[in-house]
């Protein structure tokens, strides 16, 4: 396949505990054209265990950035893409099968980065980790053993989004600039600090409101300008409330 349709797709792995699978994880990315491996705060990388595991993508793993946190390990993409296995959890975002979302991803790829995240072995991404997420993924799976290995969800994932970029299924896509993760980051983190200011938002459970204001807000076809305007907005209210109210209706109004 043409490999510029996948260089824009990263995999991050975060809070890794066994070196073993980080080696197969960046051979299922190898075997499926996907290079770009970032680790989030593993334990332990380049042991005996991850090289063997790894065998001809051990280049993968060299070359693999780590970070201190998922926030800087995402910070440059567009679209960010959290894993789960839901173990009961009941969601308000719906879930999409690897297959449902992989055209989608395709189609941003061509205007910037597209993250997929997987948790530890253990446990999976925090509901905070997820609530940074635009997309959420899951893998359907028997009833009896509905928990995929990591590497073999990583393998499932890159799977679809290969075989969708092999068989000619991607559209162009809208041509919006779309914002970078620490943009939408710093939006809601603006967004969250007005709200609280003005009284909307309690002091002591802001994370309630935003999960829903993030849903709202964090879609997939948000763009730069969006980001812009609602910025603006927050601004705009900040001033109104230290120095607006006090002044005539005329003077604050725009002509």
């Amino acid at each position: 396949m043409d490999r510029p349709v996948l260089e824009n797709v990263n995999i991050v792995l975060v809070r890794t505990l066994y070196a073993g699978n980080i080696g197969s994880a960046a051979r299922a990315m190898m075997n499926m054209g996907i290079r770009d491996l970032r680790l989030v705060s593993p334990d332990e990388v380049k042991t005996d265990e991850c090289r063997f595991m790894a065998v001809n993508a051990w280049d993968i793993v060299e070359k693999a950035q780590v970070y201190d946190s998922l926030e800087e390990a995402v910070g440059g993409s567009s679209l960010v893409v959290g894993t789960t296995c839901q173990r009961g959890r009941r969601s308000r975002v719906r879930e999409h099968t690897p297959r449902e979302i992989a055209p989608l991803l395709l189609e941003k790829t061509p205007k910037g980065e597209v993250s997929i995240v997987f948790g530890p072995e253990r446990g999976g991404l925090t509901e905070k980790e997820l609530a940074s997420c635009q997309y959420l993924l899951n893998i359907p799976a028997s009833p009896e053993l509905p928990t995929l290995n990591l590497s073999q969800a990583v393998l499932v994932v890159c799977y679809e989004l290969f075989y969708c970029g092999t068989s000619g299924g991607i559209s162009p896509g809208s041509k919006d600039d779309l914002p970078t993760q620490q943009e939408r980051e710093q939006m809601f983190g603006q967004i969250e600090s007005t709200l609280l200011d003005l009284g909307f938002l309690s002091s002591s459970n802001p994370g309630h409101i935003m999960k829903s204001i993030r849903r709202m807000l964090g879609g997939q076809n948000l763009t730069r300008r969006d980001v812009q305007i609602m910025r603006g907005i927050m601004s705009r209210i900040d001033w109104y409330m230290e120095f607006g109210k006090d002044l005539p209706p005329e003077k604050v109004r725009k002509p």
